[in-house]
């Protein structure tokens, strides 16, 4: 028994093999109503679960004074961070947005809107004080990122008050502090190519997307999407509302489809969850559905490991996974929404894929080894969350245990994934990691 132990270690040594990294794209955006605080932690757990990657909080107020405001609660003032007075539980819950199981990666503060004079407050505070150290404006930003460090941009919806000068050293000054840069424009595009070219003269990695709002005043961009082209800002995200246009999410889909299909979009976002109306309406169904259009993952043919499709006899639309855990959130992120796989495809034979009905692969379960054209009506439409893992038929019971003290050993170790073999030179089992963050990034090994 020894002697197979040491030839199961001599063949994962032997045979290593290593897989390319794919990264989690950050393709689909969701605007958050209330500063994310109505309905918590509901809200919060409903968001990590959608399979949206990155989150824009609705809004911060800077008032005439610096002072750092949301739906008339003060968060910094004085340069300290004051919000946990009202909202005691606001800086673990945004701890949590980004923390596993969750397809969230980014989280963004937004400052403006229709009707905000923010910006107006910033540039006279800017012009008045510049954005020294020792200014409030610096201190107040710097107080909350100490405070909450898991936010990573501010997003600029300015939409009035259009003064390049001043946003562009308001957003350079952020950028210093540690937060990049997005803009949401719905017009005044020279205002908006003047304040690019201005921050990127200083700091050319500072503004990383654009969003173009095409609803409500923007509804005329639903055709000039392309137009809002910006020198070095390769990520271009139309916006779509969850209501109000009286679209189904299948419309809405079909739209950012044709932006893809057209070359002029690279992501999308959504307009607006939490805003205190009908709250009903389906997150998942739309992140999974943007994932999808969009790419937020793409698999190498040779990691495939499972194909799970949307219909039955292997139709419909399909999701390919290499192995891992998928909770309800990471499904959403590679494009399958939850409760609509209907049909399972093995690619290769070392794996097993385990059907979790809840979301977090716990609870009721079914595991598939073969090929299933058609689940059973327990596990049809019903499945949130899966596991691909090594199938371990034909492995003694030693060898399941050197595969799982082996397994364990990569993990910690952060090694490489490996291929394994048995004595015979035959392979058993693929080894991958699965899911790890990387510097904010969503990493697949």
């Amino acid at each position: 028994m020894k002697k197979i132990v040491l030839l199961a270690f001599a063949f994962i040594v032997a045979f290593a093999d290593v897989f390319a990294q794919s990264e989690y794209r950050e393709v689909s955006g969701i605007y958050c109503g209330g500063h994310i605080r109505r309905g918590r932690p509901g809200t919060i757990t409903k968001l990590r679960n959608s399979g949206f990657t990155y989150v824009i909080l609705f809004n911060v107020d800077v008032k005439p004074d610096g002072t750092l405001t949301t739906d008339g609660d003060t968060i910094c003032y004085r340069g300290e961070y004051v919000f946990q007075k009202t909202n005691p539980y606001y800086q673990q819950d945004i701890a949590n947005l980004k923390t596993e199981p969750t397809s969230i990666t980014r989280v963004e503060i937004c400052i403006g809107g229709w009707g905000n004079g923010s910006y107006g407050n910033i540039r006279n505070l800017i012009n008045a004080n510049g954005t020294g150290s020792n200014t409030m404006l610096y201190k107040n930003f710097r107080a909350l990122k100490q405070a909450v460090p898991e936010i990573d941009a501010v997003n600029n919806d300015t939409e009035q008050d259009y003064d390049a000068d001043s946003a562009a050293k308001f957003h350079l000054m952020m950028y210093r502090l540690g937060y990049k840069t997005t803009f949401a424009p719905y017009t005044a595009y020279n205002y908006w190519t003047s304040l690019n070219n201005k921050i990127r003269a200083q700091e050319p990695d500072a503004v990383d997307r654009v969003m173009v709002q095409c609803y409500d005043g923007g509804a005329y961009n639903l055709n000039q999407v392309g137009s809002w082209n910006f020198t070095g800002v390769s990520e271009r995200h139309p916006g779509l509302l969850d209501y109000s246009n009286d679209w189904s999410v299948e419309r809405n889909l079909a739209q950012f489809q044709s932006w893809k299909d057209e070359g002029v979009a690279t992501g999308g976002f959504v307009w607006l969850y939490n805003d205190g109306y009908d709250e009903t309406w389906d997150l998942n169904a739309w992140a999974a559905g943007l994932n999808r259009i969009y790419g937020a993952v793409t698999v190498p043919e040779d990691q495939v490991a499972v194909r799970l499709y949307s219909e039955k006899n292997f139709k419909g639309y399909c999701v390919s996974l290499p192995p891992g855990q998928y909770c309800q959130g990471d499904l959403a992120v590679y494009g399958m929404k939850a409760k609509d796989i209907s049909s399972v495809e093995i690619v290769d034979d070392c794996y097993q894929v385990i059907l979790y009905k809840g979301t977090d692969c716990k609870g009721s379960r079914t595991t598939k080894r073969a090929s299933s054209k058609s689940l059973t009506t327990t596990y049809d439409n019903q499945v949130c969350s899966v596991v691909v893992e090594p199938n371990p038929t034909g492995i003694n019971e030693i060898g399941q245990q050197t595969f799982r003290d082996y397994r364990q050993q990569t993990t910690d170790n952060r090694n490489r994934p490996q291929t394994i073999y048995n004595a015979a030179g035959q392979r058993l089992q693929k080894m991958q990691k699965g899911i790890n963050i990387v510097n904010g990034k969503k990493i697949l090994y």
